[in-house]
């Protein structure tokens, strides 16, 4: 038995490939802007959450990584999550389009808008209207470390997406985890914050 990870890894990939476009199912979409992150988790893909949320992490010179709030969402399949200077837009399909609009005040806070519905966006228009944001949830081989803009000059930003996998009692065991680090300028880890994890087991045949 000892070619069944390969084997187990070579039917994941295979049915992991066909799932990007089931969304259904999924959630750790996210976008970067300088000074943030945010990423979206849902009940049910994500143990622990409840509802829908966008939370927001933020990166500042004097304070480094830290969780700056979240928005509670109507439950939807997310299409598309896109990150300004100020302002996020996340939308996606229910039974209608949907879409929350969340400016980003001087103050810290977060303004919600939403949600906005406009039912004469069928689904197929909805998902056409621009590309699919990245996840944090990988479906494949580790990516490389995404760099994320800050206004910190003493401090690099990366956010690190990885897939692991190994062979348990109860079947082969995937392990997603992506977090966000702060390095220093001889690419020391100085601080990190971990965004998203989820363990997926294939149960064994």
């Amino acid at each position: 038995m000892k070619h069944r990870p390969a084997l187990a890894l070579a039917s994941l990939a295979a049915t992991l490939s066909l799932s990007i476009t089931a969304r259904a199912d999924s959630d750790g979409c996210f976008c970067t802007s300088k000074g943030y992150v945010a990423y979206e988790l849902r009940q049910g893909p994500t143990p622990g959450v409840v509802g829908h949320k966008l939370r927001l992490v933020r990166i500042e010179p004097n304070r480094g990584i830290y969780p700056a709030g979240e928005a509670t969402l109507l439950d939807f399949e997310v299409y598309h999550l896109v990150c300004t200077e100020n302002r996020i837009e996340i939308s996606g399909w229910r039974k209608v389009f949907t879409k929350y609009v969340i400016e980003l005040l001087p103050s810290g806070e977060m303004k919600v808008s939403g949600p906005l519905e406009y039912p004469n966006v069928g689904s197929r228009e909805a998902a056409k209207d621009g590309p699919q944001p990245l996840s944090l949830d990988l479906y494949g081989p580790n990516t490389e470390p995404l760099s994320v803009e800050s206004l910190d000059a003493e401090h690099q930003y990366q956010l690190l997406r990885n897939l692991s996998g190994k062979q348990s009692k109860d079947g082969f065991e995937w392990h997603t985890k992506s977090e966000l680090v702060q390095r220093d300028k001889r690419g020391k880890v100085l601080q990190r914050l971990v965004l998203y994890e989820r363990l997926h087991i294939e149960p064994i045949e």
